[in-house]
């Protein structure tokens, strides 16, 4: 729910995970960051970081689950981005360069609590057509 994901908790793990130097998933991405690779930073980590099964799964969730004709790397750049880094596709800097270059653009949960739902409804549609 959002409110868990937004309340203190959530907020509390997001923050614990993105900065906190014992995080196992914050280790990986430091590490392939510096140019080491991911089979080698699994081989040598005694613990498991969930975060790199978990977003390769909601990766594929998304594809499975979202009509082809959704740009998903444009709804979700970071997600994608980082499997593409976990698969190897590009590199961590690739990744970041391409997403400083995306355009700025209202985030849907700003839309709706902003303003009303017909009116957010239509601003999400017209943000789908700007980026498609």
């Amino acid at each position: 729910a959002p409110s868990t994901l937004m309340g203190l908790s959530g907020v509390g793990d997001t923050f614990g995970t993105c900065f906190g130097p014992l995080s196992r998933n914050r280790q990986l991405g430091y590490r392939l960051g510096k140019g080491e690779k991911l089979e080698d930073i699994l081989a040598s980590s005694t613990e498991v970081a969930e975060g790199y099964a978990t977003s390769l799964s909601l990766v594929e969730f998304i594809e499975k689950k979202i009509p082809q004709g959704f740009r998903m790397d444009l709804k979700f750049p970071i997600l994608f981005g980082v499997a593409e880094v976990l698969r190897g596709e590009r590199t961590p800097l690739e990744g970041m360069e391409d997403l400083m270059l995306l355009p700025i653009r209202m985030e849907f949960f700003d839309a709706y609590k902003n303003m009303d739902q017909s009116k957010a409804k239509q601003e999400a549609k017209d943000a789908d057509k700007a980026d498609a």
